[in-house]
């Protein structure tokens, strides 16, 4: 081939790549006049009629807001139009002049490109094969310019992902240092006696079925998993190490092993301490898929308390609340009850549930409770209501004695009411003996 032949076919691959980048500024130019457009379409639509369905409180205000609204639509169509107009053919000449003349030195150059291939008739078979290759080369680079350009419309998924994932973690401590304050709150409230256990308390359950149904078809034994969710639950801080194992399950989900080539497996040393072995790490590497990762990856976690009752302050023994007596657990709840401001409370004859050795820190805690809310008690203990000191006593009986079918209210007032202290010693068990006590500590 003539030197001169042969530089023109050299070049002809030189004008393909400034072709390419030709069609990708023409193309980004249109793809973002066809977003300009789509925009100035939806900005018809808008802004939509405040309609006032029922009677306002703030009419003047909400008009005056409406009228800044309209206001600043109209800014924005104009703001869109100027644009859409910068991007209009007559505002394109120079750019639309500039590609024309690299269309016409493209135009000689074929010219010169098809006549060195006549002239080296000897060397057609090459110069097909070649053609063929950069026609191909052209198709791929189209091919991938065009995915680019999705790409770029798509922005960094990968990255915003990992952002949100970073503060889905963060509202769940947060939750967790919420939840934890709420169990401070009521073990003070129990002035002690009751004390939640939250950070270590993450529920596994929910964890450990998607899990197990994401593993389906590794043959991995069940006890191994339920093994590792334990450690999850276990661990000084629960949430950092779900973090953690996630961030190993991702690695194996996105990596994919290829029979026939020794490729090693990304490291899991939470996996590995955990008694799985190479082949269950390999086995989770074919099955995972990216799915079921983010379904695991994006279950809710949740937290169920542990409660305990304080059986010896001074000690610090403690068993889980269930296992204390219905006595303790009464007394415990209802310390609770007492030690909160609000609403007024009702309590049906709690004699019946509390412990007796309690009734003493009973009384102050009403005589405490009696500050904040109001207390309305039915009650058979005289200590309750005699040492308690209530306002008003309420001595129920029935209207007919020997029919029992309808109640009455026989006296009522004060303690110090005759009648009702008369009702109180007789009918009450332990009356007279609640009395004494209340002389001892009042005088009278």
């Amino acid at each position: 081939i003539k030197e001169s032949d042969r530089e023109t076919i050299s070049n002809k691959r030189k004008f393909d790549f400034e072709k390419n980048l030709i069609n990708k500024s023409r193309s980004e130019i249109d793809f973002i006049s066809s977003k300009i457009h789509d925009l100035v379409k939806s900005l018809e639509k808008y802004p939509e009629i405040f309609v006032y369905s029922h009677e306002i409180q703030n009419a003047s205000l909400l008009n005056k807001i409406d009228d800044s609204r309209r206001n600043k639509f109209i800014e924005f169509k104009k703001l869109a139009n100027d644009v859409l107009l910068s991007i209009g053919n007559e505002r394109l000449n120079e750019l639309n002049s500039l590609m024309l003349e690299w269309e016409t030195l493209k135009s000689l150059f074929e010219e010169k490109y098809e006549l060195a291939k006549i002239q080296t008739t000897s060397n057609q078979s090459q110069l097909s094969e070649i053609q063929r290759i950069e026609k191909r080369l052209e198709e791929l680079t189209n091919n991938v310019a065009n995915r680019n350009q999705i790409i770029k419309e798509l922005g960094t998924p990968d990255l915003e992902f990992n952002i949100l994932r970073e503060q889905w973690f963060a509202l769940h401590q947060e939750k967790v240092a919420l939840l934890n304050e709420q169990a401070q709150k009521f073990s003070q409230l129990s002035n002690g006696q009751i004390r939640a256990e939250v950070t270590k308390s993450i529920d596994i359950k929910q964890i450990k079925s998607q899990i197990t149904s994401a593993l389906q078809g590794t043959r991995i034994h069940d006890v191994k998993i339920q093994h590792l969710c334990e450690n999850v639950r276990l661990a000084d801080s629960p949430l950092e190490n779900w973090r953690d194992l996630l961030n190993e399950l991702k690695l194996l989900a996105e990596f994919k092993l290829i029979e026939d080539k020794k490729i090693n497996v990304p490291d899991t040393p939470i996996l590995k301490k955990h008694d799985f072995n190479e082949g269950n790490i390999n086995k989770i590497a074919q099955i995972l898929t990216t799915d079921s990762w983010l379904n695991i990856s994006t279950t809710e976690i949740e937290f169920t308390p542990e409660f305990k009752y304080n059986t010896n302050s001074d000690l610090g023994d403690e068993i889980p609340f269930s296992d204390a007596s219905a006595g303790q657990q009464a007394t415990a709840l209802f310390t609770v009850l007492l030690n909160q401001p609000g609403l007024p409370l009702v309590i049906d004859q709690p004699e019946d549930d509390i412990d007796n050795k309690a009734i003493k820190e009973i009384i102050e805690n009403i005589w405490n409770s009696k500050k904040s809310r109001q207390l309305i008690f039915t009650s058979h203990n005289a200590n309750i209501v005699v040492n308690g000191d209530a306002e008003l006593v309420v001595c129920c009986d029935y209207s007919d004695s020997g029919v029992k079918t309808r109640g009455c209210i026989k006296e009522k007032g004060a303690i110090d009411t005759k009648k009702v202290r008369d009702e109180i010693t007789s009918i009450m068990e332990g009356g007279e003996k609640a009395f004494k006590l209340r002389k001892a500590k009042y005088g009278f």
